[in-house]
């Protein structure tokens, strides 16, 4: 259950380009401007918007390269350890 999906579907007048992302649980079409789902005159456009909108999605919402630990999760560490930094080493 805990995968990405992506897929055309056909329609009246062309082809949906559908996403599943893994917190979803279900696919849902790629949206137009409008908020509605958009319809692709042919399966190939559909395609490269899946892959367009998957490849946004990894880049933009799972990219963890370069964050920081910030000063308030020290705090919040430090109360949850009542006081004692345990230190972490990295492999």
């Amino acid at each position: 259950m805990n995968h990405f999906a992506g897929f055309t579907t056909p329609v009246v007048g062309g082809h949906h380009a559908m996403l599943r992302f893994a917190e979803d649980g279900r696919a849902e079409p790629v949206l137009g401007p409008c908020g509605a789902p958009r319809v692709f005159p042919t399966e190939l456009e559909a395609w490269k918007a899946v892959t367009e909108n998957l490849l946004r999605y990894f880049n933009g919402h799972l990219r963890r390269d370069g964050e920081t630990i910030t000063s308030a999760r020290d705090a919040a560490e430090r109360i949850f350890r009542k006081g004692r930094v345990i230190p972490v080493e990295h492999r």
